[in-house]
Order: structure tokens, then C-alpha cells, then sequence
């Protein structure tokens, strides 16, 4: 009996200790946080750095509607800001790092931005990564952008860009996510972080290209999605639909380009041998929008006619900007991809009388970096002459800085460097064959497909979107991918993908490494995964 009572006294001392133990430690690391370090960053001077302990933090309601698996959970975190300038410069770029509490997995994740924002929200770039155990930092770039669009502080004087904060959206602030951030953790932790990683798309996915061009040792891992490659040019493109519009001032309802998504996936949806609402072979898609010319539709419960100039609209998007004498300026937009996102058009006057409203992205590099001049209007450039200039003033002004397409990997490489991206064929915003573009550069200066493939991978997603949604299965957790390959060396040779079809059923389906597709075995359920193989063609 008094033996069993001792071991009652021991496992009640042990239990007390225990909580004292991570009590005492948390207050230390409450201590530790208040009390962080200024990092020595190469080339910054640090102005100052602001750090304080946050607990039950939540992530923000409208993010939530995007991750409702994190509505309902909290984080403990110390939130550290460092603000910089560069000698030079006169400028000021922050850099913020979220290093849990509790539960840290020894690794530290870059988190990306997204248009002209060098990085998201705090509860939406960092939430995420820091309620799965990772440390995550982001850069405000030096603010080349006020709520995601452009304004004065980008010229320097009348006439002039402030090419420091270009440089410093472009790639400097990048960098400085991995300087501070791993500086930071090896001080909170007082250990380094075992592995670095970034996450990425779009302006996101551009930022981890240009992480491997120009900072090869800076990450091990980047995870970049539908990047935003060759942003002079592509940027650029993003206003073609507005152009074309403009031009023949013909500005098709939403309900118009609709019908032709409809048409051209139901034109296109057989050619993989699968019919499941989703254009797969988009490279023998040969649909024709002329077809639709004179076809009625429904729209808010009115009948229209389809004119012949929707339907070249149409036909010129897809074809791409090209110069007065044929010459291709840029890449055109896939079949299947919802309109909207680069052919926004509204009532101008409230009374049904269309108009059209440009992208702020592209509409922001015309003012602000090609003209130089805050009260451009784009709706001034009427005339393929003027278009081809402004394409020739970017490529030659801006490529150096922000071009993010030097094909030159072989640094990266030898860092020891995994990279993989998704690109959805679907994507409304920036086209798949702009990636594919850069992949087969990448090719033709190191080697081969066989030597890219041991570093940077690439799988295209039928029917996504941009970065996400659609009408295609979306890869589940391509960061676990990326992890298994840099920590286990399993390079993935296909993506788990899913999503939930019209009549709701969930669907699953890999995304195969490029360039192979997802060929139906003839047999078994096509919404399953397991019905499929991995081949060079559809057929």
C-alpha cells in the first residue's frame, strides 16, 4: 500500500513538473520574443524591428470562406515585423515572420503575393502555413502598391520610375524574406530552420522563379504556381481583350462570353475520350466561334442574338496580340477559360449601355512604368502600331528587372534546389502556354527533360483555374509533394487532384508530370483516379 502511494506522490509530482516545465517554457519564449534580435541583412540597414506574443489568434472571416477547416482554429504566435531601407534607395520594406508558439516543425515556409502585392494579408499568407506548424514570413515589397494598386510613389520624379522599389517588388524584398525570416528563427529557436520553403502563385509563382534565377540558395524547396513569367509582356496581355473591345467597341455581356465557354467545352469535351465537362486536349481543340454568330441565348431572361463581333472577339483572344504585320506578340488564351477574368464588361451609364472595365494590373504598368504618366488612359491606345511600341518599351526597359524568365536554372540546381509547379489549363488570368514556354527554355539550356526533371517539375491541371477553382480536379496538397521530394528525395510523378463536379460528386484524378496526360483505361469509373494512366497522348 505505501508503495502504491509513492507511485501516486511520483506520477502527481511528474504531472506538476511537467506542466510547470511547458508553463515556464512558454513565458520563455514569450520572453524571447519581446526581446528578438535585429537581423544582419546584406545590403539593408535594419530601422527597426517590432515583435510581440499573440495568442488565439484567428484568421479573418473572409479568408475562413476559403479554408473553412481553419474557422475554428487559433494559433499562438510571435509576430515579428523588421522594417529596412537600402543605401540609395529611400525606401522602406517590411518583412513579417510568424514563429508559433507551440508545436514548430523545424521548418520555415516564404509565403507569396499576389498581383501587385509582394505579399498577402498576414491571415492569409501566414495562417495556414503556421497552423500546420511552420514558421512563415512575407514582404510588403516596399509598398509599390496601396490595397493592391499603383499610385505616385512609383515614379521618382516626373517622367522617371522609381527603379529601387521596382527592383525591390521584383526581387530584392524576396531575398530578404529568407535573410530575416531564417535569422529570426535561428534566434527564437536558438536553432536554424532544418528546411526552407517557399509557396507561391501567380505574382506568387513569379516570385519563386525569380528566388531560383537569382537567390538559388535561399530556399530548398519552391512549391510556384501559375507564375506570372515575363511580366512585361504578360502583364501587358492581360489588357488585349480591352483593346480588342475597345477598338471595335463591341463589349459582349458576361451571358455572351458565357455561351461560348459552354460551346467551346462542349465542342472539345470528347477529344480525351472522357465526356466530363472538362477540356483536356486543349492542344486539338479546334473549335469555332464563328458557329455561334446568330445563335439565341437566354440572359436575365431575355432572348439574344450572338453577333458576329463576339465571336471574332473571341477568335482574337484566343489567337493572341500580334503587330500590324502578323508578327506574335505574346500568347493567346486557351478555349474553355471563363471570360471574365480578362474581358470584364459592365453597364457604363446604369441603362443597359455596355462598356468594358479594364484590369487594374495591366492598366497600372501601362500608366505608371510604359507611359511614366498618372493620367494615361489605356483607352488611348486604339491602334495595333500602338500596341507593338508599348510591347517593345517593356521588353527593353523592364526585362532585367522583373522579366523572371532567364532559363539558366543550372545554380539552382546545384543548390540542391527542388522546384514544382501546377498550371491550371483553364486559367482565366495567365495562359499555360507562358509556363510551358519557359519549361522547354529550361530544357534546351540544361540538357534535356530527363536532366530538368531531377530539379523542376511541372504538371498541367485540365478544367482549373487560376491558381484554384474551375471546373477541374485542383491538386490536394502539392506542398506535401514538394516536401516528400526535397526531405525524402521522392520526386512526384503525379499530383493527387480533386474536386466536386455539377451534380456534386467528388472527383479525383492525377495530375500527370509533363508532358504526359491522364489517359482513360476504357474501363472504370471516370470520376475515379484509378481509371486513368499516365500517357504520352489521350488516344
Amino acid at each position: 500500500m505505501a508503495a502504491f502511494s509513492t507511485m501516486l506522490v511520483t506520477a502527481f509530482l511528474s504531472l506538476n513538473l511537467a506542466v510547470v516545465s511547458a508553463a515556464v517554457h512558454q513565458r520563455t519564449l514569450e520572453q524571447d520574443c519581446h526581446q528578438l534580435p535585429a537581423p544582419t541583412v546584406p545590403g539593408a540597414q535594419v530601422i527597426s524591428i517590432k515583435s510581440k506574443a499573440r495568442y488565439n489568434v484567428t484568421i479573418n472571416p473572409l479568408v475562413a470562406t476559403y479554408y473553412p477547416a481553419l474557422a475554428n482554429i487559433t494559433v499562438d504566435i510571435c509576430d515579428a515585423t523588421v522594417t529596412l531601407t537600402h543605401p540609395g534607395v529611400d525606401d522602406e520594406v517590411g518583412v513579417t515572420v510568424w514563429l508559433p508558439l507551440k508545436g514548430w516543425n523545424g521548418r520555415f515556409q516564404g509565403a507569396g503575393g499576389g498581383g501587385w502585392m509582394a505579399g498577402t494579408f498576414p491571415d492569409y499568407g501566414l495562417f495556414l502555413p503556421v497552423a500546420q506548424g511552420w514558421a512563415a514570413g512575407f514582404t510588403d515589397g516596399g509598398n509599390i502598391a496601396i490595397n493592391g494598386t499603383v499610385g505616385p510613389q512609383a515614379l521618382s520624379g516626373p517622367g522617371q520610375v522609381d527603379l529601387g522599389l521596382l527592383t525591390d517588388f521584383a526581387s530584392r524584398g524576396l531575398h530578404e524574406i529568407a535573410v530575416v525570416g531564417k535569422a529570426l528563427v535561428t534566434s527564437f529557436y536558438n536553432q536554424p530552420a532544418k528546411f526552407s520553403y517557399w509557396n507561391g502563385c501567380s505574382t506568387g509563382g513569379r516570385q519563386g522563379y525569380m528566388l531560383a534565377q537569382k537567390y538559388a540558395a535561399d530556399f530548398d524547396g519552391i512549391l510556384a504556381n501559375a507564375p506570372a513569367l515575363s511580366w512585361p509582356s504578360f502583364v501587358l496581355t492581360l489588357n488585349w481583350a480591352h483593346f480588342l473591345m475597345n477598338a471595335a467597341k463591341v463589349y459582349p455581356s458576361h451571358c455572351e462570353f458565357a455561351a461560348f465557354q459552354k460551346a467551346s467545352i462542349e465542342a472539345c469535351d470528347d477529344l480525351d475520350g472522357v465526356h466530363d465537362g472538362i477540356i483536356s486536349d486543349l492542344d486539338n481543340c479546334k473549335f469555332n466561334p464563328l458557329k455561334l454568330v446568330g445563335k439565341t441565348i437566354q440572359c436575365d431572361g431575355k432572348p439574344v442574338n450572338i453577333s458576329i463581333g463576339a465571336a471574332l472577339l473571341v477568335q482574337r483572344i484566343r489567337e493572341g496580340p500580334r503587330s500590324p504585320g502578323g508578327q506574335q506578340l505574346w500568347e493567346g488564351y486557351g478555349f474553355g477559360i471563363d471570360y471574365v477574368g480578362i474581358a470584364q464588361t459592365q453597364s457604363l451609364d446604369g441603362k443597359g449601355i455596355p462598356g468594358n472595365q479594364p484590369y487594374s494590373l495591366p492598366d497600372d504598368w501601362v500608366k505608371w512604368f510604359l507611359k511614366k504618366d498618372p493620367n494615361f488612359d489605356f483607352t488611348r491606345i486604339r491602334t495595333l502600331q500602338q500596341l507593338t511600341d508599348l510591347y517593345a518599351v517593356a521588353s527593353t526597359e523592364y526585362s532585367g528587372i522583373i522579366g523572371t524568365d532567364n532559363p539558366d536554372l543550372s545554380a539552382f540546381r546545384e543548390a540542391g534546389g527542388k522546384m514544382l509547379t501546377f498550371h491550371g489549363l483553364a486559367d482565366q488570368l495567365i495562359m499555360a502556354n507562358n509556363t510551358i514556354r519557359y519549361r522547354k527554355a529550361v530544357e534546351s539550356t540544361l540538357g534535356g527533360k530527363a536532366q530538368v526533371d531531377q530539379f523542376y517539375r511541372l504538371f498541367l491541371g485540365p478544367g482549373v483555374a487560376h491558381c484554384a477553382g474551375g471546373y477541374g480536379p485542383v491538386p490536394v496538397d502539392p506542398m506535401a509533394s514538394l516536401v516528400d521530394w526535397v526531405e525524402n528525395g521522392k520526386a512526384p510523378d503525379l499530383l493527387p487532384a480533386s474536386f466536386r463536379n455539377k451534380a456534386g460528386q467528388v472527383v479525383t484524378k492525377n495530375l500527370c508530370l509533363w508532358p504526359l496526360v491522364a489517359r482513360y483505361k476504357g474501363k472504370g469509373d471516370p470520376n475515379r483516379a484509378e481509371s486513368y494512366t499516365c500517357a504520352t497522348s489521350y488516344r
